[in-house]
């Protein structure tokens, strides 16, 4: 566990934002599980909803802090637990990513809901930084200190933490997902974003967006009301 409090990146309204926030406001749950909410909780869409909405990161601001960079990983919480399970932009930051779907594939009911999301390693914009020599600022960067990797966190006491260590593009993140027991019943792009929003995400293929959203349920739900 970290118990260290560590100071997060700044997150502004992106189109990442925008088209997470509008397929979560088309879901119904009731219990909600948000991993990874420390920079950015989306727990305002609760409204006046009467919700459990349970926030998890590796170190406050959150209800459950643990350490989801482990082979060996458990969540704190019992099979089927959550009807929705929110994760965007943490599987770049894993070593084992799968072992974190593993776990959110057992707290998740059987018709519940998980959304993932994870920034394109392929997007346009990065494509043309490889093309002129640079190094996209999403690129692995494992626990370089931050001038020359800007994907770390620091820790209190001055430590750098938590660099991107996986590269993702759409293939990778679908084949991840279904690798561990999901099956994507959505994908959605984020548009170009350079600092700011430069092209929209409905002018931008999902291929080449800067950030990729996938919206997935239990394989077994869906095979069970395809029989």
């Amino acid at each position: 566990m970290v118990a260290n409090r560590i100071k997060k990146h700044e997150v502004f309204r992106s189109d990442r934002i925008k088209v997470t926030e509008k397929i979560l406001r088309d879901l119904r749950a009731e219990t909600v599980l948000e991993i990874g909410s420390g920079d950015y909780s989306f727990d305002y869409l609760k409204d006046n909803r009467k919700l459990i909405w349970i926030k998890a990161d590796f170190s406050p601001p959150c209800d459950i802090i643990c350490d989801f960079n482990s082979a060996n990983l458990i969540l704190p919480f019992s099979g089927g637990a959550f009807d929705l399970i929110i994760c965007t932009e943490v599987l770049e930051h894993l070593l084992w990513p799968q072992q974190l779907l593993k776990e959110v594939n057992r707290v998740l009911s059987i018709d519940g809901k998980a959304l993932f999301s994870v920034p394109n390693i392929s997007s346009l914009s990065y494509r043309v930084a490889w093309l002129f020599g640079h190094i996209p600022s999403c690129a692995a960067t494992g626990n370089l200190p931050l001038e020359l990797g800007r994907t770390a966190y620091r820790r209190a006491n001055g430590e750098v933490i938590g660099g991107h260590v996986i590269d993702f593009n759409r293939k990778r993140i679908l084949e991840l997902i279904k690798h561990t027991g999901f099956r994507v019943i959505d994908t959605k792009g984020s548009g170009i974003i350079w600092h700011k929003q430069i092209f929209p995400h409905w002018v931008v293929p999902v291929s080449l967006a800067s950030n990729i959203i996938c919206l997935a349920t239990k394989e077994g739900q869906m095979l069970t009301r395809g029989c």
